[in-house]
């Protein structure tokens, strides 16, 4: 209920946000294209079992065409059955069509160029050139059995009234299931993308879905993407951990949690498994995540401050509107400088000694000199958990409750 009245006060600011929104997952191909990144066929396969246990429903699952690895890869995800659309990659071009149909795809993600710049410089052709390979690719894609979403490559630098044009032109002739606009290098911003979305859903004549797919490249990946949804986008791609070409895509579970707790808007993935999927990620792609990356984050929900930890420890709301229940963890108390004397009382009494406060602050006066001097006991414990320090720290005290520094004393 609080979710729907969430929804309605965001919808009565942004009259074309939709109920819920398809999440398109797009690391096992964008993904993969950080540079020095390069999934096994079998790492491939586990993550797209992954995602689908996630709830996501499509998955952008390589660039066949480039890959012989892709295709394998795609139809061993295909072997398994799951519950999930695959689709792949592909230019407007017969042989890169083809690889798709060969790796078992269902859909067609096909991409071209439409900024005047991109269509000039790179493939040296006229926009009434352009319009002929698009139509021609598309139908190809639908002749071979597959689906096909048209993705409008550097949408954003280019002229809207033509992309609705081409998909109009193309809409007119075949069954277009999404139209996909990418902020291909990062130079769009929420007030600008979101008039582009607005145009394209004006100008359109067919049912096709709009999609956002967003680079990061000034790091506004994520809320490029949410004010794309704002402007009645129904469809959005992200990557687990926002990895991809340079800077990066949009971050799913960023996006999520944006989706549900500032927006209300439904999505299907499952919040618990976004932690073990950054993880399985870091692991497979060999990029480490910061300790402050949003959500999934190792410090994202532990508190060290003192006043902080005295508002969280009387409500966690005081200092944490995303719940650390919603990823499935819980808040944290990191002993160290900025401590005070209200968890380290809150601690001892729990542990059933005395929370004297005069106690307490011997106690918090010895922790803060540790954590300034060069002793690094403190620094290596905040970092990795390493919780029986704190008794080496506290020598002589009884001090169990400071080795479980969240869920008992929440429950005060």
């Amino acid at each position: 209920m609080a979710e729907n009245r969430l929804y309605q006060q965001t919808q009565s600011l942004h009259p074309r946000l939709p109920q819920s929104i398809e999440v398109i997952d797009c690391t096992l191909r964008d993904g993969e294209q950080s540079p020095g990144v390069a999934f096994t066929v079998e790492e491939k396969v586990e993550l797209a079992s992954s995602l689908v246990e996630a709830g996501i429903g499509v998955l952008d699952a390589g660039f066949q065409a480039a890959s012989s690895a892709d295709r394998e890869a795609m139809q061993a995800i295909d072997a398994l059955d799951l519950k999930v659309e695959i689709a792949a990659t592909a230019r407007p071009i017969s042989t890169d069509i083809a690889a798709a149909e060969e790796a078992r795809a269902s859909e067609v993600f096909m991409f071209m160029p439409t900024s005047d710049f991109r269509l000039s410089e790179t493939l040296g052709i006229t926009r009434k050139e352009a319009e002929s390979t698009v139509i021609g690719g598309a139908e190809e894609v639908v002749s071979r059995g597959m689906a096909i979403s048209l993705v409008f490559e550097d949408a954003t630098r280019a002229d809207p009234e033509w992309l609705a044009k081409i998909y109009n032109l193309v809409s007119r002739r075949l069954p277009v299931k999404r139209v996909v606009l990418a902020d291909t290098v990062g130079c769009s911003w929420p007030t600008l993308i979101s008039q582009l979305f607005e145009t394209l859903a004006e100008r359109t004549e067919g049912a096709a879905m709009l999609c956002a797919h967003c680079h990061n490249d000034f790091g506004l990946a994520v809320s490029n993407t949410l004010m794309t949804v704002a402007a009645g986008a129904t469809a959005i791609t992200c990557t687990i951990n926002g990895i991809g070409e340079r800077a990066g895509n949009a971050d799913l579970s960023e996006t999520v949690a944006g989706l549900s707790h500032l927006f209300g808007v439904e999505h299907g993935v499952d919040p618990l498994k976004l932690a073990s999927l950054s993880t399985q990620v870091e692991q497979m792609s060999g990029i480490q995540m910061s300790a402050i990356k949003p959500v999934t984050g190792f410090n994202v929900f532990r508190h060290e401050s003192g006043v902080h930890v005295d508002g969280m420890i009387k409500d966690s709301r005081s200092y944490q509107y995303l719940p650390a229940s919603w990823v499935g963890r819980e808040p944290e108390y990191v002993l160290g400088k900025h401590s005070g004397v209200g968890v380290v009382r809150a601690l001892l009494k729990y542990s059933g000694q005395s929370d004297d406060e005069a106690w307490a602050k011997e106690l918090v006066g010895k922790i803060k000199r540790i954590a300034e001097s060069d002793d690094k006991r403190l620094h290596h414990y905040a970092h990795s958990s390493h919780q029986t320090l704190i008794k080496e720290l506290l020598a002589g005290v009884n001090i169990d409750a400071l080795i479980c520094l969240c869920d008992e004393v929440n429950k005060r």
